[in-house]
């Protein structure tokens, strides 16, 4: 029997917000502008962040490359990159950015990192970019309250909520690296496990459950002997999520925009941390209609706010999706291609 081929739903609500996008840029009568408004902006500041993005992209994989050797795990730079990048493709096209971690897991399982280790690192990885963004945007509300209470009181709220879901998962983490909460989390699953009886291969499954939480404590352990690699990722952590978010400042310099960059970089992460837990394939619509609330003020007519916003889901968004698929498509067929050929060796050695 033929496999039945998964349906990218994240891939098409992605590829249809797009669409209705430029649709509606293309009938909206204020938006007529729009095309000589993208021939305007400054190739420079443009190409500015092209490299940005990629320079936030290498320091992703950096970090994830030092929490590795943490471990005793030897996987090359350049393949943290790409693990990375995949993790944020995944994250970016699936519901509440929960294909992130998986796909990085299935992806290091290649290069010979066990489950249990590579899940402990992107635990870490995860819990200390979510503690400089939370930190940020705790920076950022308080730097901007009086402007926000003066001008946009009703935003105030909103990234209230966003910081306080954010900061969830900084206490939501770390529980996980308790063994007695591991055990009773794991006990549960297997608890679920026995009573689908309709699973064939409910056995393996739990004996799979049972070696993941041996595994993942041992490696856990680990990092709690090594905090000071912890403490690292968080600091580096911090420059990456400033470096993300300053993106906006460069686009607004690209439209010959000259506003101050703190207010920017502040305004940037606020709007983050607003929509970044909407339920939806990289909070797309959210994002959008969070860009229009917190920086219409700063436009002076409908048609730039409107390119403004391509240009920012460009850079921050659509260029990472694009990347990410290539990367995973050739990454395929190069596993393929491996596989085949060891497959092949296996063959003539019997």
């Amino acid at each position: 029997m033929k496999e039945k081929k998964k349906i990218p739903w994240g891939l098409i609500y992605v590829g249809l917000t797009v669409v209705v996008m430029i649709v509606f840029g293309l009938v909206n009568t204020e938006f007529a502008g729009m095309f000589s408004v993208i021939a305007n902006l400054s190739l420079g500041f443009v190409a500015l962040a092209v490299l940005m993005t990629g320079v936030f992209l290498v320091t992703e994989g950096g970090i994830i490359h030092m929490l590795l050797r943490a471990q005793g795990e030897h996987v090359g730079f350049w393949t943290t990159v790409k693990i990375g990048l995949i993790g944020i493709y995944y994250s970016y096209i699936t519901p509440s950015s929960t294909g992130g971690q998986p796909a990085q897991v299935v992806y290091l399982r290649r290069d010979k990192v066990s489950v249990g280790n590579s899940t402990a690192v992107l635990f870490v990885k995860f819990f200390a970019y979510q503690l400089a963004f939370v930190l940020c945007t705790v920076a950022s509300l308080i730097y901007m309250y009086p402007r926000l209470k003066r001008d946009d009181p009703q935003l105030i709220p909103i990234v209230l909520l966003g910081i306080a879901i954010n900061g969830l998962w900084i206490i939501a983490i770390p529980l996980l690296f308790s063994p007695k909460i591991l055990k009773k989390l794991c006990g549960g699953v297997t608890k679920l496990l026995l009573k689908c009886t309709f699973l064939k291969k409910r056995e393996n499954y739990i004996e799979k459950v049972h070696g993941f939480e041996a595994d993942f404590s041992s490696y856990t352990m680990k990092f709690r002997s090594k905090m000071r690699y912890v403490f690292l990722a968080i600091l580096w952590s911090i420059p990456q999520v400033i470096l993300q978010m300053s993106v906006l400042y460069v686009v607004f310099r690209a439209f010959s925009l000259d506003l101050p960059y703190g207010e920017l970089l502040c305004m940037q992460t606020m709007l983050q941390a607003s929509v970044c837990f909407i339920p939806l394939p990289g909070a797309s619509g959210a994002q959008e209609l969070g860009f229009s609330m917190f920086f219409k003020s700063y436009f002076a007519s409908g048609d730039i706010l409107y390119t403004a916003v391509l240009v920012w889901r460009f850079f921050t968004y659509y260029i990472i999706v694009l990347l990410g698929a290539l990367v995973v498509v050739i990454d395929q067929l190069v596993f393929g291609c491996r596989r085949k050929q060891e497959a092949a060796l296996s063959a003539g050695k019997e």
